[in-house]
């Protein structure tokens, strides 16, 4: 054999001979995590697992029909250089350890990123492929952009009149008592009293003696979710005292910590304050939970206070020029064109007494037929920015389109919306252009063309933007009156969800084309405990970090989805529709060679899960809409299996799997030696493991056809520390050491690709050629 086939770079050094007695290698112990302890192996062995060749070589010449893969940490292969030379010198395929989950490239409003997966697939070798891991899963899902799509709309009573803010504080006025009403240090006694200032209560504290501080004495209102950054926040309230007492607008989090906003003096008769503020996380302390006053410091004084509000700071969106938004003055300053309808203003409106109603003859047959405009005082400015609002229903889920127009009928035509049969707020904002038709003098709504379909609209707004406006900050909201939560049906959160699966598996598809040989379209389904499907009947089998069970959802004042971070069960709220239409998008937009499997773990040690894992196969072949089997293959992880695992029970999964007549995949390997963490195996151990990566792969080629080969992918590459930060911490599950030297563990993979034992090729000669350096070779060459 020739020295560049048989050593590595990395070999070189980790192969250097110490003196040696009774033929045995003196292995040192290097500093951090997971060095095999070699001392007890003979030296032949390491001679010999020196002198293999790479991995992909032997399945080259003896299983060419499959492909032989990693899994590895995408960011570790890029960075790390000798990670990535022996990865590429060892395995013809790929998959990046989290880099290509739903977490990993979903955003927070459903785009997707694929840097880093692209920096990977850069990285790697031209002729090597990629195995897909994972489609769709039960954890690391983008749990906040799903539950944004199912979750209730929640909307804030607007209370009009002159409130600085949007007002979530649902007792302001005390007329349920201190209901919602937290205090802190409360250095006082406290009743809730008749007058208030301009209701029937208020809040009447008197101080202690013990009260020393302005913080001694607090009232707090609990918000349901922190503070946002970059929002503006406004508060009102009424206070008085009979001690010209300072009063004080603060925030807190759970830990106390707070920010510390205007201060007042209250008098002797009631004065109305109010205030405002941007919030900045970067600045202030973060996560504020609570708002309210603080007040204390004057033993023996009284402090009133009523009407308390907060929330997000009132700012029309626009400044609204309609002066009959409501109608409330019929149909005063509102004209109508092509009028192939009936209407009248009719009671009631919205929220309050009146809107207007349109019911379509039967002459109508397009859109422009029936329209409804306001009049502009000017026509609109040439790169002004203006926004508008309605809200509207209807019979028929009728089409409304908001319009500008001229004095010739000539027309700006915006957003689009659909009326549906409860009031829906429809709003938008457009920028009037020098291309657009010129002097629009009227603005409106178009919705004709449905004979016989009745429509409502009220509460119409149109104005120039106005630059202040903010979007509202979400779920600030306590749930109690005056918020309501508009909860979605059961069929809208499915095509919700459905529409989010297909974009996902459709955008990870046809970007990365070509370059994949299969993919994990579902991971994990089976409970091990249940032997159920993840997310259906009551079935979840997962656990927060602090080891509480995953639980149903609530909707109860929103919705609470009783899952650990980034935990999704889709089943739950799809069913097993959640597989079958996973597998019939992963087949319409990946390439039609590439292979879909579903994936799980411990086939090998659970004969009923591996029973329950075909069933929801047969399902998903038997329910889909190809009226054909769509699921190509299934894999078996074989993840941190242990090294007592027996031939026995691993021929007994692959002959149960090649059954099925489905592909078959080996798709996370690695074994651990017992099932703590082993950071210096004996060489037993070392040895036992080298079996058990044997028999797996003998097993595997004996047990399924080669028609239903596809191959294995090693989970890691190497014992060291930085490869195991989240898994198997402390262990030596892998092919190479710590120090990326070869293990028996290598050898027993490369012999049951063989199907033999290699070494037994090797003569004498080879044992000299592992250490001999040519005197023209540098270190830089070996």
């Amino acid at each position: 054999m020739k020295l560049n086939r048989i050593i590595l770079p990395a070999m070189a050094m980790a192969l250097t001979l110490a003196a040696c007695e009774d033929n045995k290698m003196e292995w040192g112990t290097p500093d951090g995590h997971g060095q095999a302890d070699l001392s007890d192996i003979p030296l032949s062995l390491t001679e010999k697992i020196a002198n293999y060749k790479s991995i992909k070589e032997y399945a080259a010449e003896y299983i060419p029909n499959m492909t032989v893969g990693l899994g590895i940490g995408a960011d570790y292969y890029i960075n790390n250089g000798t990670v990535k030379q022996l990865a590429d010198a060892n395995f013809n395929t790929f998959t990046t350890g989290n880099a290509m989950k739903h977490d990993a490239v979903v955003g927070n409003k459903g785009e997707l990123n694929f840097a880093t997966i692209d920096a990977f697939v850069n990285a790697i070798p031209a002729d090597a492929k990629m195995y897909g891991h994972c489609f769709l899963w039960h954890t690391q899902q983008k749990q906040m952009y799903l539950k944004s799509l199912i979750a209730p709309e929640v909307v804030i009573e607007d209370t009009g009149g002159d409130d600085v803010c949007e007002n979530v504080i649902t007792n302001s006025g005390f007329e349920s008592g201190t209901d919602g009403w937290t205090g802190l240090w409360g250095k006082y006694t406290y009743a809730v009293e008749a007058p208030g200032k301009d209701s029937d209560n208020a809040i009447h504290f008197t101080m202690t003696g013990e009260t020393a501080a302005n913080y001694d004495c607090q009232l707090f209102w609990p918000l349901a979710s922190p503070l946002e950054d970059g929002v503006t926040y406004a508060f009102s309230a009424d206070i008085k005292s009979d001690m010209d007492i300072a009063v004080q607008f603060i925030g807190q989090n759970a830990s106390y910590a707070g920010i510390y906003k205007d201060s007042y003096t209250a008098p002797a008769d009631w004065l109305h304050v109010t205030g405002e503020f941007t919030y900045n996380a970067a600045s202030e302390t973060t996560d504020i939970i609570r708002v309210g006053f603080q007040f204390g410091g004057t033993p023996g004084s009284n402090v009133w206070i009523d009407n308390l509000k907060f929330g997000v700071k009132k700012v029309e969106k626009m400044k609204n020029v309609i002066t009959n938004p409501s109608f409330a003055d019929g149909t005063n300053g509102w004209t109508g064109l092509w009028g192939k309808y009936t209407y009248g203003v009719e009671a009631p409106g919205r929220t309050d007494d009146t809107a207007i109603r349109f019911t379509m003859t039967d002459e109508t047959a397009a859109n422009y037929d029936s329209q409804l405009f306001w009049a502009l005082d000017t026509p609109l400015e040439v790169g002004a920015t203006y926004a508008f609002s309605f809200y509207t229903k209807s019979d028929m889920n009728i089409a409304v389109q908001a319009i500008g127009q001229n004095a010739s009928y000539s027309g700006i035509y915006k957003d689009s919306f659909t009326a549906l049969n409860d009031w829906t707020l429809c709003e938008g904002e457009f920028t009037y252009n020098a291309s657009d038709p010129a002097d629009i003098v009227r603005f409106g709504v178009q919705f004709g063309g449905t004979p016989g379909s009745t429509i409502w609209i009220d509460d119409f707004k149109f104005g120039l933007k106005n630059e202040e406006a903010q979007p509202k900050a979400k779920n600030l909201a306590r749930a109690a009156g005056g918020v309501t939560y508009i909860y979605k049906t059961p069929e809208e959160k499915r095509t919700a969800l459905l529409g989010a699966m297909e974009t996902w598996i459709k955008g990870m598809a046809e970007h990365m084309g070509d370059r994949m040989i299969g993919w994990d379209v579902i991971n994990e389904p089976i409970d091990d405990s249940t032997k159920g499907v993840r997310g259906i009947n009551g079935v979840f089998g997962s656990e927060d970090a602090d080891g509480n069970p995953d639980t149903a959802p609530v909707e109860q004042d929103g919705l609470n989805l009783n899952w650990a971070s980034n935990h999704f069960y889709w089943g739950y709220y799809l069913g097993m529709e959640y597989a079958t239409k996973a597998f019939e998008y992963a087949r319409k937009h990946c390439r039609p060679e590439t292979k879909l499997f579903v994936n799980d773990y411990n086939l090998e040690v659970s004969p009923a899960k591996l029973d329950a894992l075909i069933n929801f196969v047969k399902y998903i072949d038997e329910h889909n809409e190809t009226n054909a089997p769509i699921v190509d293959g299934i894999g078996t992880q074989m993840h941190a299996v242990a090294a007592d695992l027996t031939r026995e029970k691993i021929d007994e999964m692959f002959k149960k799997l090649a059954a099925t007549g489905k592909i078959i995949r080996i798709t996370e390997l690695d074994v651990r030696h017992t099932y703590e963490p082993t950071a210096n195996p004996s060489a037993e151990q070392l040895m036992k493991q080298a079996d058990v990566y044997r028999w797996i792969i003998e097993s595997y080629k004996e047990n399924v056809p080669a028609t239903q080969q596809s191959g294995f992918t090693i989970w890691s590459l190497s014992d060291h520390a930085d490869e195991h930060t989240g898994w198997f911490t402390g262990d030596t599950p892998n092919l190479f050491d710590a120090n990326y030297a070869r293990k028996p563990a290598y050898k027993g993979v490369c012999d049951g690709i063989a199907g033999r034992d290699i070494s037994e090729d090797f003569t004498g000669d080879d044992w000299k050629a592992a250490y001999e350096v040519k005197e023209e070779e540098t270190p830089a060459d070996q």
